[in-house]
Parts: C-alpha cells; sequence; structure tokens
C-alpha cells in the first residue's frame, strides 16, 4: 500500500517544536523546507552522521509517527492575506461587500467572549449569546450566520485583536482562483472535448468514458511513484463545461459540416426588402404545433392541420391563408394566391372594430417561395405567368432567406396554443378516439379557423418588435399613397391559377384524362376550329380533327376542365359528361376509388359503375372507422369527404370596388391579366430537370395486393378491404 502526501509551496508545517515553511520539490523525491526561526534550508541527519535535505520517505515515516504536522497558517488562505494588504473605510468595505459588517461583528464578538470549542452547538449557542447581548446592533442584518461559517470566518479573518475590516470583504470574483483540478488532469479534459467535436457519431458519454479510460492509463504508470501522485477523475460536468467551452465555428463544422456551421455562427444577411405593399410577397407552408381537430360532421380526430399563408414583406400583413388538413400541394398554393386577391369579407366578429383589416388583400408583383415541388413544379411557374405575377425561388439550403414568414409561423403557434382549450368534445368521445383532453388540444374545423383569425387579427393590431407600428398601420398608409393592385375577373383567375397538363389531344369526342371525358358539343366544335390550322398534317388523325392543347384543372374538383385556346387566347371550359359522379370529387379521390375497384374486380367504365363503386367503399369506410387511427383515419376521412379548402364564400366572391373618397379609402387598381397577350402561345415553361434522390430499392413482395395491404381486417364482414390509405400522397400531379 503506497501512501503519499501532498506538499504545497507556502504551507506551514511543525517538527517537533521546529515551525517549517515548504517550499518547493528538488528533484529525486528531495524536499525543501525552511526553518522559520533560523531563515535558513532545514536538514536532518543521515546513517552517516552527514545534513541532508529531507526526502519523501523521510517525511512519511515522520508524518505516520505524529512528528511532522500540517500547521494551520493564522494569516489565513494565501486570498485573504492578499485581502488584509487593502486600506478600506467602512462605507467602501460596506460597498464592496454588504456581508463585510456581519463578519466584523461575529468574530470581534466571539473574540470578546470566552474560549469558544468547536463544535456546531458551542459556536450556536456563542451566536445567542451575542445576538441577545447586542439587539440594537443586529437588528440591521438579515439573521445569524451558520456555526460552520462563523468558525470559518474565526480561522480566516484575521487573528484575535488583529481583524481589519478589509479582512471581512470577500475576495470572490477579485482573485484568480487557484484551479480545482491539476494542469494533466485539465490537459485530458481539452483533449476529451476535442475528441468530441472530431465526429458525428461521439456523444457527451462517449468522451467521458475515452477521458476515464486515458485517465486510468496515466495512473497504472504512476502506480507505486511517490512524487507523482494519482490524477482524479473530474466529473462529467467538468468535460460538458468544456466541450461548450470549445465550441466554435471550427468544431461545429468538423462535427456537423459547413452548412451546420454557418447556419450557427454566420451573421444574417439584410434578407427581404419592400418599398410598398404588394411588391413582394413571401410563400410557405407550417403544421400547426399541438393542434388535434376533430372533422364536425363526421366527428374523425383527423390530426395536426396545415397551414399556408402568404405574407406582404413591406407591412408585415397576412394577405393570404388556406388551412387544411393535406399535405402541401398545388391546390393549396393556388387557393392561396386567389384569397389573396379577395377582400377579407368573412373576418370574425372580434375583428369588427377593425375595419381597416378587411382591405388586406391584392395581387403580388412577385412571390418569393422556396424549392418544393408544388412551389418550382411548372404548374406554379404557369398560371402565375398568366397572372403577370414574377416567382422568385429561394436559395437552396437557406432557411433564413423567408425569415419573415417563419417568425409569422412562430407567432401563429404561440398565440393559437394560448387560446386553446384542453377539451371542446364530451370525455367519452375523447376516449373513445384515444385522446387525451389534458394533453392534446382538441377542435373542431370551424373553432379552429376562427381560432386562427383571432390570432391574425392580434398580429395585425401589434407592432413587432423593434417597429413602432403595428402591420396594419403600415398597410393603410402605404394603401392610401400606392393604392392596392388587384385581378378583377375572379371566375378567370380560377382557370389559370390551376394545375397544368400539357400536350393534351383534344377530338371530336373531347378531352380524355384521368380516365374521365371533358366534352361540351358547342365548345369543342369551336376550339377544333380554331386550333385545326395550328397543327401539322402529318400528325392529324384522318377523317377526324384532333389538336394539342394545354389544359388547367382544379385537383381538388374534377366537375370541369379549362383548355387553352391559342387563337383567341382564351380558357375555354368543358365540363366532365359525368356530371354527378365528378361535382366534388378531388383526383386524389377519383384515383383511390380506380384503384379499389381494380383489387375489387369492380367495372368502373360507366357513370353508373363509378357512383356504386364510390357508395360501397363508403360504406366499408364507415364500418371500419372505430378500428382506426393515426394516418389511416386521416386518409379514410379524405376518402369521405370532399377536400377541407373551401372558398371564402360559396361561389366565389365577385369583386366591386366603390370609388376613392375624402376620408382615405385606398384607391383599387384593377390589373389585367397577361394570359391573352402572352407570345409563347400558352407553352408551358421549360426548366433543367429537378435533381432527385436516389431512393432505397423497396423489397418485393410475393402478392401485388400486397403492395396496398395495411389496413388489416378487423372482422369478417370487412375482411376483403385491404386499401393502404396511410401510404396515399394527397393530390397527384
Amino acid at each position: 500500500m503506497s501512501i503519499s502526501i501532498r506538499f504545497n509551496a507556502g504551507e506551514c508545517w511543525s517538527y517537533l517544536g521546529k515551525r517549517l515553511r515548504f517550499e518547493r520539490h528538488l528533484g529525486d523525491d528531495l524536499l525543501y523546507f525552511l526553518d522559520e526561526a533560523r531563515l535558513g534550508p532545514f536538514q536532518i541527519e543521515g546513517d552517516d552522521g552527514e545534513l541532508h535535505a529531507p526526502d519523501v520517505q523521510w517525511a512519511i515515516e515522520a508524518f505516520a509517527q505524529g512528528d511532522l504536522k500540517r500547521l494551520r497558517d493564522p494569516q489565513g488562505p494565501p486570498v485573504r492575506r492578499r485581502a488584509a494588504l487593502q486600506e478600506l473605510g467602512p462605507d467602501e468595505a460596506a460597498q464592496m461587500d454588504p456581508m463585510a459588517n456581519l463578519r466584523a461583528f461575529v468574530v470581534r464578538g466571539l473574540d470578546a467572549l470566552p474560549e469558544t470549542p468547536r463544535s456546531d452547538r458551542s459556536y450556536r449557542l456563542a451566536l445567542a449569546k451575542l445576538w441577545a447581548a447586542h439587539p440594537d446592533r443586529v437588528a440591521k442584518f438579515s439573521g445569524q450566520p451558520s456555526p460552520r461559517a462563523a468558525r470559518r470566518w474565526m480561522d480566516e479573518r484575521g487573528v484575535p485583536g488583529d481583524r481589519t475590516l478589509s479582512q471581512m470583504v470577500s475576495m470572490s470574483g477579485r482573485v484568480k482562483r487557484r484551479p480545482r483540478i491539476c494542469p494533466e488532469v485539465k490537459a485530458e479534459v481539452h483533449q476529451a472535448a476535442l475528441w468530441f467535436w472530431s465526429s458525428r457519431r461521439w456523444s457527451i458519454t462517449d468522451a467521458y468514458a475515452r477521458l476515464s479510460e486515458s485517465l486510468s492509463q496515466i495512473n497504472a504508470q504512476r502506480k507505486g511513484s511517490a512524487v507523482l501522485p494519482e490524477l482524479e477523475r473530474p466529473c462529467r460536468e467538468t468535460l460538458r463545461k468544456e466541450i461548450r467551452r470549445a465550441e466554435s465555428f471550427e468544431t461545429v463544422r468538423e462535427k456537423y459540416g459547413l452548412r451546420a456551421a454557418n447556419t450557427k455562427f454566420k451573421a444574417c444577411g439584410k434578407g427581404l426588402s419592400a418599398t410598398r405593399i404588394l411588391q413582394i410577397g413571401a410563400m410557405d407552408h407550417t403544421q400547426l404545433d399541438g393542434v388535434a381537430v376533430f372533422d364536425g360532421v363526421e366527428m374523425l380526430p383527423l390530426g395536426r392541420p396545415w397551414l399556408t399563408a402568404i405574407i406582404d414583406v413591406y407591412s408585415g400583413c397576412v394577405v393570404g391563408i388556406v388551412l387544411t388538413f393535406e399535405q402541401p400541394s398545388i391546390y393549396s398554393v393556388m387557393e392561396c394566391i386567389k384569397r389573396a386577391n379577395r377582400p377579407k369579407v368573412h373576418l370574425p366578429q372580434s375583428a369588427d372594430q377593425f375595419p381597416d383589416l378587411r382591405s388586406i388583400f391584392g395581387r403580388f408583383d412577385e412571390i418569393v417561395v422556396d424549392n418544393g415541388r408544388e412551389f418550382a413544379g411548372v404548374a406554379m411557374e404557369d398560371g402565375l405567368i398568366d397572372a403577370g405575377i414574377s416567382l422568385r425561388l429561394a436559395p437552396v439550403g437557406s432557411q433564413t432567406y423567408k425569415a419573415i414568414v417563419e417568425r409569422l409561423f412562430g407567432t401563429l403557434n404561440s398565440l393559437l396554443n394560448e387560446k386553446l382549450p384542453g377539451g371542446v368534445l364530451k370525455p367519452e368521445v375523447l376516449r373513445e378516439f384515444g385522446y387525451d383532453p389534458e394533453k392534446d388540444a382538441v377542435l373542431t374545423l370551424s373553432e379552429l379557423e376562427e381560432l386562427l383569425w383571432d390570432a391574425i387579427t392580434l398580429y395585425h393590431i401589434t407592432p413587432p418588435r423593434g417597429q413602432s407600428s403595428p402591420p396594419a398601420q403600415l398597410w393603410k398608409e402605404s394603401a392610401k399613397a400606392d393604392g392596392i393592385d388587384v385581378i378583377g375577373d375572379d371566375a378567370e383567375l380560377d382557370k389559370i391559377l390551376g394545375a397544368v397538363r400539357y400536350p393534351c389531344r383534344i377530338t371530336r369526342s373531347g378531352v380524355e384524362l384521368f380516365g374521365l371525358t371533358f366534352h361540351d358539343e358547342a365548345k369543342v366544335s369551336a376550339l377544333l376550329e380554331d386550333l385545326i390550322g395550328y397543327e401539322p398534317v402529318r400528325s392529324r388523325r384522318k377523317g377526324s380533327a384532333t389538336a394539342r392543347v394545354k389544359v388547367k384543372y382544379n385537383p381538388a374538383c374534377l366537375s370541369e376542365i379549362h383548355v387553352w385556346n391559342r387563337h383567341t387566347n382564351r380558357y375555354v371550359t368543358l365540363p366532365c359528361k359525368d356530371e354527378r359522379y365528378a361535382q366534388g370529387i378531388s383526383l386524389w379521390h377519383h384515383r383511390r376509388l380506380r384503384e379499389w375497384a381494380a383489387l375489387k374486380g369492380e367495372e368502373f367504365s360507366s357513370e353508373a359503375d363509378r357512383l356504386l363503386v364510390r357508395a360501397k367503399m363508403i360504406r366499408k369506410l364507415e364500418d371500419l372507422a372505430p378500428t382506426l387511427k393515426g394516418k389511416e383515419r386521416r386518409a379514410m376521412a379524405r376518402l369521405l369527404n370532399s377536400p377541407k379548402i373551401q372558398s371564402l364564400s360559396d361561389g366565389g366572391v365577385a369583386l366591386a370596388y366603390a370609388p376613392p373618397r375624402h376620408d382615405g379609402l385606398a384607391p383599387v387598381i384593377e390589373h389585367d391579366l397577361l394570359a391573352p397577350v402572352r407570345s409563347d402561345e400558352g407553352r408551358k415553361p421549360s426548366r433543367p430537370a429537378r435533381t432527385k434522390k436516389r431512393k432505397p430499392p423497396k423489397p418485393r413482395r410475393a402478392k401485388a395486393i400486397q403492395d396496398h395491404a395495411h389496413l388489416k381486417p378487423q372482422t369478417g364482414e370487412i375482411a376483403d378491404f385491404t386499401v393502404d390509405l396511410s401510404t396515399w400522397k394527397e393530390i397527384d400531379l
């Protein structure tokens, strides 16, 4: 068993009545003690009768026999000796440390009492006597110190008869602390911190395990040495603090990559800026946090809804929103642009006291979006060209480019979550569908929309941080000076802002699209007469006129399509021949019905067949409803209902504007669509192909029907229903 004693420079020792002060190590296990009585080196007599410097072995033996003892320095630790050198007055000492007067009162009072034993009970009784003897002086103190604190003050704050006020001042933060870990351990902790930042794979636990292993190896080498003591292992918190101190651009780049380092440390640029309203709009999607919504008709929990919003860069006003339970798609994007062009006549009653909020609408000159498929696709660009709106794609990987939209989403989420109740439906209904009212905020669609507009109203009238005017005030002032640019033909806007399909072929039977036929005898005849002259002779069908056309359609309703007539520069609307089937049905819903009919072996050729398949599938879904959860239930709700995105009013909004008045009504400037004057004859825009990420190969399955098998049958009555609802996309283009 090895015994080691740590000698620190300046420590006082006693050997057989001699007072020694340790100075330093001399090497070869030799120690240098200063004999304070004769101010010379302390030496011991060796076996040869000569005087030698003491060594470590002698110190261990003398300490074990009780001859060598460590003494307490009467002047206290070095920091207290430094404090005694200060010259401070009572006011200055009290200003530096409010506890200085209390310490001086305690140590001087205890010095005046008979010698107090060092036990906690003795000190507690002594302090009680001191407080009872001087009630007027102790009234200004907050209370008695603990016996442990009083004993420490007596040991460190001078000696009896020499306890100056400067020694009572705390030196915390005024002198450099002695490191709690030795330099060798500190170097190992630093190396472990750098090792943590060297790879993304390593965690703090891994780095701490590596540090412990390194210290164990060093201690194994030092085992048996009297000069080199074993290194103590620091706590995990010491390593964590060192890791955080080492965090910098270089370390983050090494661990997480250049993009993560730039995102964390690179300063933000100026961002989007505009000089008037409706000059630049920023659009994006978000999924609302912590909002579980029930379908008010079917009473099905649909989950967290998606919010699409377009915001004016100049004023910060929300010009259009779309709330839906579908994934972001071209339909939600185009619907948001159309709603932005319409006056806000649907605001809740809470906005009646702010009539200016109803005039936040108009057509943007330019819209900034990210590189999502619904934004960067051909349909988006082609529709904006027809409407006379420029499209700007944000740089890839630049999350802060559209920071104004991200801040809006954060504000709305916080406002909504503060307003949401814990549950607005019956507890038995919530338990049936697996929702805890205390954990999930449950609302119906109409309630959520009303709360959302309440939050937007509050956002419009509240000045943002760093600005003196609220968004609504900035909008009103700019609208009065520059006017509001709008597209007056709302019906034509519905045509040009849709998904695009090019080329399609129109024949005497109309246009066939998605397995449906769109036909109107008079309109098809007029289209063929206008377009036949543009078709090459070789591509024409013998004995029958045909033409290639561009078609736009609403993915949420297949009741009609819009065919571009490049002769008249107008869109011609063709209704679906299966009017009853196509009314209110989405493209996603239509494709699911076709797939289910194929799996069931049902006919799907005539309108009667389609209506029969639709009715059968609805009955199966209603029987299966109580057993579904999560994505399956949301997919079922999409199949049972038409899309949740509705127009702001039934049948659309007819735009009519009053002339400007003396009271400041902003002038409305009607904008002409660019679709009739396009020089490219309505061709869809061309662009380089998008880079696609490689997807891992899907495992082959034995049966083709298993590609759609997800909903396991719960009873024998619905054992043939095996359609995968959770993996279907909402709107396929």
